[in-house]
């Protein structure tokens, strides 16, 4: 079976799996599957559980290898039970995970196999391979218990997260994140006497508008600070009474011309509501490497640029270690309902990095 075909039917096996972070048992079970895969395989690996998110690492020496593919097999919820049933349509890969980021995980362990074949094939072994794998459980909701606790156990020259980019797009720059919850106070009183009270969504509204003027700047590639409401939640459930209380989350972007905590200080000036961050996350900047201009090189022509997601790249890249985000096309679909990989860009990804791995061999 051709590596192309053993990436898609892998991806596959790997998208019933409803690894979800409401479903931590479903996570383990797809860090589960990997495990055996890889003992199928004669591979040696490293399974680390941190509160109960897995990471698994494949590297060709004790805590350090030259390159390291990163990944992650959680994903986000589906709202609908039939994502979890792969389907191939029309040259693409549909289900939730196809492209974020299952699709990597798949591809990442069928490209380290063969690898691996090659080298003992020449009398060589593991400790050979010219990169390491770190797959982890918990990319969707911040990294901090996979990538984040365990890059530091790892020494690498160079890193490529496959979560993100496509074939003709290499991404050495992403925005920072910032989350902030935002929670109104009011004046319940009885629905029927709406004057004898405050309505704590209104409040909310009129923060959340006078909050969003601070995201007018525009650009034509969209590299400015961006804000989303994301959740909102209003009153206690009472549909005859006047909320006392309403809370939303914002997700917020930012780029290396922003000061996070000078964005917090804007809001908290603006806002009459309580301001709370929940999460600041750095910008990624992978910077330059030999290996970068290898990587182009061997690319079949992408540019170099930025994206606007986040990534557990930045986990790299906060400790001043070069990397870069590159994958395969989803044509944008990630974390939709029509989330679908497009299965030539596989291909193209595979024989690209084949290509950059056996030229570190030679």
């Amino acid at each position: 079976m051709p590596p192309e075909r053993q990436i898609v039917e892998l991806t596959k096996a790997l998208i019933r799996i409803p690894s979800t972070h409401s479903r931590p048992s479903e996570i383990n079970r797809c860090a589960d599957l990997i495990v055996s895969w890889l003992s199928q395989h004669q591979i040696a690996f490293e399974r680390i559980d941190i509160q109960d998110t897995p990471s698994i690492m494949v590297l060709p020496q004790a805590g350090y290898a030259p390159v390291l593919l990163m990944a992650h097999f959680d994903v986000v919820e589906a709202g609908d039970e039939r994502l979890f049933d792969p389907a191939e349509r029309d040259g693409r890969l549909y289900g939730r995970g196809a492209v974020d980021d299952k699709y990597a995980v798949a591809t990442a362990m069928v490209l380290l196999d063969h690898t691996l074949e090659r080298l003992r094939a020449a009398g060589r072994g593991q400790a050979d391979l010219p990169f390491g794998l770190l797959l982890t459980g918990d990319e969707e909701v911040g990294g901090h218990h996979g990538a984040g606790a365990v890059v530091p156990k790892i020494k690498t020259d160079f890193y490529i997260a496959l979560d993100g980019g496509r074939p003709d797009l290499i991404v050495t720059k992403e925005k920072g994140l910032l989350h902030i919850e935002l929670t109104a106070h009011g004046k319940p009183a009885h629905a029927a006497r709406p004057w004898l009270g405050q309505n704590a969504f209104d409040l909310l509204v009129e923060d959340y508008r006078a909050i969003a003027r601070l995201f007018d700047a525009r650009r034509a590639d969209h590299w400015h600070k961006t804000m989303v409401l994301s959740i909102c939640e209003v009153g206690d459930g009472s549909v005859n009474k006047v909320p006392g209380t309403a809370r939303a989350m914002l997700d917020i972007r930012y780029t290396e011309a922003d000061d996070p905590e000078a964005i917090v200080a804007a809001i908290r000036d603006i806002a009459r509501s309580d301001v709370r961050v929940e999460a600041l996350e750095p910008v990624f900047d992978g910077g330059h490497s030999p290996y970068l201009d290898l990587l182009v090189r061997h690319s079949g022509g992408a540019a170099v640029g930025f994206e606007h997601g986040a990534s557990d790249a930045r986990f790299f890249s906060s400790s001043g270690i070069p990397g870069a985000v590159w994958g395969a096309d989803g044509e944008m679909s990630q974390h939709s309902r029509d989330e679908h990989v497009v299965i030539a860009s596989i291909a193209a990804i595979y024989a690209s990095l084949d290509q950059f791995f056996t030229a570190q061999m030679q």
